[in-house]
């Protein structure tokens, strides 16, 4: 089940992201480890404050968490490939299940469940990037049933700033 964060939930949230920080380095990626500190306690303030980070429970276990946005995301203004749609969409970031829940199809779980939550504010598009190298996220959003749309370029640095982009019509 999904649930609104909020600043109680903070330091719970930090913990995850900053163990999935962990994870994705002993993993040799870069993503969420360069030197502009992205994802940080500031970026997470302004989720919960915008009220667009979610944290997902399996019966009252804290698993993981994600951001919701309904805004347009510039970073997929320009794609090497194409998009599903133009319409209206929804975007996933900042997604991490707890290093004790990894392999177990919480990633999936958390997907399907963000596909409510989109469809109750009649929006019928996801969109979701990841690092080119973050071979275990990209199984985890092909499991979901996205489709590969290209490449996108993060617009935040010029540092590692590729992305593999995917997209998921829903209803």
């Amino acid at each position: 089940m999904l649930k609104l964060a909020n600043i109680k939930d903070l330091e719970k949230i930090l913990n995850i992201i900053n163990n999935a920080k962990l994870y994705l380095k002993k993993q040799g990626l870069k993503q969420w480890n360069l030197a502009d500190g992205y994802p940080n306690k500031d970026t997470i303030n302004n989720d919960i404050n915008n009220k667009q980070i979610y944290l997902y429970f399996d019966n009252d276990i804290l698993i993981g968490v994600m951001v919701i946005l309904f805004t347009i995301d510039e970073n997929y203004d320009e794609i090497d490939g194409a998009w599903l749609t133009n319409d209206s969409y929804a975007s996933i970031h900042r997604i991490a299940v707890d290093n004790n829940y990894h392999h177990k199809g919480y990633g999936v779980k958390m997907m399907l469940e963000a596909e409510k939550i989109v469809l109750s504010k009649n929006v019928k598009s996801i969109k979701i990037d990841t690092h080119k190298l973050n071979i275990p996220m990209q199984k985890t959003i092909l499991k979901a049933g996205y489709t590969h749309c290209g490449v996108i370029k993060l617009k935040r640095t010029n540092e590692d700033n590729l992305r593999e982009a995917y997209e998921k019509r829903l209803g």
